[in-house]
């Protein structure tokens, strides 16, 4: 973006930031730095930044960060937004320069007559608390740029901490900056080191990270998925590019606070919706698309499995052991389990990370054109789906669990599909139809909780006989549960379909 100068005096710049950024390991950080040091010129800057904000958040709330830096000698203070729906690459910035050597005070009007300014400076009209410092980062950075396929990128190491009264934590990563070019370049360079190095995918900003300690809470904020902009005259391989874009967020968001060590069962609740939203596009549109890989469902598979067992033991199993012992259940010693898989470990793995990547790279492709009409093949696996799930509920009592297990994941389906495409029909039927998903689907969740739950305590009976006693409660339980799952089947196929055009 060109460079504007203001009435002030001071030179900002406003862009749109498009980074990556990797996680270092600790003992990988010595050769990291040599390595972006290189043969090649570059320069090591100590960085001491103070980040600006009410004391309830209210900008971060917005997707705010305000700032000031002290850069070696001089003082920047920078305004950096994420758009609406913006994944975990697009950030807009504005820089201005503040002239003297002293700490200046922030100064919001510095920032007026850009996109990102305007909309700030009416948000702090609306403000409930005047902002002030909430946390500090002190780093240094090793940086230098490099020109790679697509583009000239800019490599910074950075080594310091985030800060704030709740607490400090250790900042040790490497940011690759499209400084021109294609957004590939940026991940061409991500994936390179990323695999040279043991390097891992960690969108949660400094930022994100100073809030958290601020608000004195240990684990990173959970990311959900925006809503896709598509519309009728996309081709259907830019539709799905965009479906995906839109699902990496929930996805990495997530899977970037686990693999930080920063997050909670929601967090990998959310990952597990996400990773599933994008099996479900890729499934249902991928053949219609050439450049989408075959291969890359089968490695979200594998991590959802992993995400899953965690869940099913922490979550699913403590639900109904709090169950059982209100109904006299037996005292149960439930082992510790089994260190075979860690989802931190698989979520920081160069497999993960190299899948990543190549789903930001085919988000972030440029699409073909197919000349295919995308309402007409949104709505055609949305018939599909819909025969496959609630249009079974008259011989649902009847079918083998794993039968009805597949009706559950094809009314998924269906919904994620809805959800992914809401922008290509009417908002008000999309809505209405999806909330009469709603029922069916819980109480198909819970005959899967119910039937994963049985088989965990049947495993257990193998060495605690006293696991029996839930084996044959939850059993008991199973064809009522069956059951009740029929009539909310038969009212969401009462809705009459939206799709129909």
């Amino acid at each position: 973006m060109p460079s504007t100068v203001d009435s002030s005096g001071a030179d900002p710049l406003h862009r749109h930031e498009i980074e990556l950024k990797l996680h270092v390991p600790v003992a990988r950080a010595s050769a990291v730095q040599a390595a972006v040091r290189g043969p090649q010129p570059s320069r090591r800057q100590h960085l001491q930044a103070a980040y600006i904000d009410t004391p309830a958040h209210e900008l971060a709330a917005k997707g705010i960060g305000w700032r000031i830096r002290k850069e070696g000698r001089r003082w920047v203070q920078t305004l950096k937004a994420t758009p609406r729906g913006a994944d975990a690459m697009t950030r807009e910035e504005d820089n201005v320069v503040l002239p003297g050597t002293g700490r200046p005070q922030p100064d919001a009007t510095l920032h007026a007559g850009t996109p990102v300014g305007d909309r700030f400076l009416k948000l702090l009209q609306r403000l409930k608390e005047e902002p002030t410092e909430r946390f500090h980062t002190d780093v240094w950075r090793t940086a230098r740029t490099l020109r790679v396929p697509g583009g000239t990128v800019e490599l910074a190491f950075d080594d310091g901490i985030v800060a704030a009264e709740g607490g400090s934590l250790a900042i040790c990563e490497l940011e690759v900056e499209l400084k021109s070019g294609h957004p590939r370049a940026v991940i061409t360079a991500s994936r390179r080191w990323a695999t040279r190095h043991g390097l891992w995918l960690d969108t949660a900003t400094k930022s994100q990270r100073g809030v958290m300690l601020s608000k004195g809470l240990t684990t990173l904020p959970v990311a959900k998925a925006p809503t896709p902009q598509l519309d009728a005259s996309m081709s259907m391989d830019a539709a799905l590019r965009e479906m995906t874009r839109a699902c990496l967020v929930q996805v990495l968001g997530n899977t970037s606070a686990v693999a930080a060590g920063l997050a909670g069962h929601e967090h990998v609740h959310q990952a597990r919706v996400g990773i599933r939203k994008l099996r479900t596009v890729l499934r249902e549109f991928g053949p219609l698309c050439p450049e989408v890989e075959p291969a890359w469902g089968e490695q979200l598979a594998a991590v959802f499995n992993v995400l899953g067992a965690a869940r099913d033991r922490e979550v699913v199993l403590g639900d109904w052991l709090a169950r059982l012992e209100k109904v006299g259940a037996p005292k149960l010693h439930v082992p510790a389990p089994a260190p075979e898989v860690d989802p931190a470990e698989v979520l920081r793995s160069i497999d993960f990370t190299t899948l990543a990547l190549d789903l930001l790279a085919y988000a972030h492709g440029d699409p073909k054109a197919d000349g295919l009409d995308v309402k007409h093949e949104v709505a055609k696996r949305l018939r599909q789906l819909r025969k496959a799930s609630v249009e079974q509920h008259e011989a649902f009592e009847g079918l083998p669990v794993e039968a009805q297990h597949d009706v559950r994941k094809e009314l998924k389906r269906m919904r994620y599909v809805a959800e992914l495409t809401a922008t290509l029909f009417p908002a008000k039927k999309v809505a209405r139809f999806v909330a009469t998903l709603e029922p069916a689907q819980n109480t198909l969740g819970e005959l899967n909780d119910l039937i994963v739950a049985t088989e965990l305590f049947r495993g257990m009976a193998e060495v605690e006989s006293a696991a029996w006693f839930a084996v044959g409660w939850l059993s008991s339980r199973h064809e009522r549960t069956v059951r009740r799952c029929i009539k909310p089947l038969k009212n969401a196929e009462l809705h009459a379909p939206y799709w129909k055009h």
